[in-house]
């Protein structure tokens, strides 16, 4: 129903106005209608209530679209009248953004979400499904700073260094696992050692060495291993109880393989079976 006015006719007592009774009846027309759109019909409960500077709703349905204006990052458009520097505001064209304490903390826009502060992911608890997880998901992680001797456990990066993994534990600082929960790769705490939990396999023909010397050990596709230096062996590391048999034959030695300067020191070489007989006795000049 529109807003019925009264007739008040063009001056006192002219006879051009309302009557009593139709007047009267604007009233009440006019009343149920706001106490049916506010309240019952007959009571107002709709929860409005004013002053001269604020309205306050009690449990409103709004059905169209609410605007506001921008608002700031000290004084965001949607607030707590106890707290009025922390809430959310509109800092751009197609943006809307968090502060708290008149510092803003999260922005939402066609690029995704970006926060200004730390994250943290803590497991809950649901009514229906029990724990929650509060794991952090997506197709990447990039971190754009370096890691502290402090983290717990953290993701960097630098320039120099690329990616760096930082963790301290009270047994290693970073461990690898697998599906099966078993340990892979362990850095011991403290140490800058790596322990394997398997085997080490390299590609066909790879390399294994150092800064100095890129190839010292070079694996063939077919499991060959050769040197790139001469050994260097601890004393009595080979013995011939420890070799199969042809293990070590002639082709396999280079010329001077055993040449005068490790033979000089001895006076006599003997040369045995496997039951200790002795085939040859060679003797030298000695030292």
């Amino acid at each position: 129903m529109a807003y019925q006015a009264l007739g008040l006719g063009t001056t006192i007592g002219d006879g051009t106005g309302d009557s009593i009774r139709d007047g009267g009846d604007k009233i009440n027309d006019n009343f149920v209608e706001i106490y049916t759109l506010l309240g019952t019909g007959t009571a107002l409960t709709s929860g409005i209530s004013a002053t001269a500077t604020v309205v306050t709703l009690t449990s409103p349905v709004i059905s169209g679209v609410l605007a506001l204006a921008d608002g700031s990052v000290s004084a965001p458009s949607f607030t707590n009248n106890g707290d009025t520097n922390t809430g959310i505001y509109f800092s751009a064209a197609d943006t809307v953004s968090v502060t708290t304490g008149g510092t803003k903390r999260v922005d939402i826009d066609s690029s995704g979400l970006d926060v200004t502060g730390a994250i943290t992911a803590t497991a809950g608890v649901s009514g229906t499904t029990g724990i929650f997880s509060s794991d952090v998901t997506g197709l990447t992680l990039n971190a754009t700073g370096d890691t502290a001797a402090s983290d717990n456990a953290a993701i960097g990066y630098t320039s120099v260094e690329g990616l760096i993994l930082t963790g301290q534990g009270s047994t290693n600082d970073v461990t690898i696992k697998n599906d099966a929960d078993a340990d892979v790769i362990e850095i011991p705490t403290g140490t800058v050692n790596v322990t394997f939990a398997g085997n080490i396999a390299i590609a066909n023909a790879g390399n294994i060495g150092s800064a100095g010397d890129a190839d010292a050990i070079a694996i063939a596709s077919n499991g060959v291993v050769t040197f790139s230096q001469i050994p260097v062996l601890p004393a009595n590391s080979i013995l011939i109880a420890n070799l199969v048999d042809d293990s070590i034959t002639e082709a396999k030695m280079a010329n001077d393989a055993i040449s005068s300067v490790e033979l000089k020191t001895l006076s006599t070489l003997l040369i045995k079976n496997s039951g200790g007989t002795t085939l040859a006795t060679f003797h030298t000049a000695g030292a």
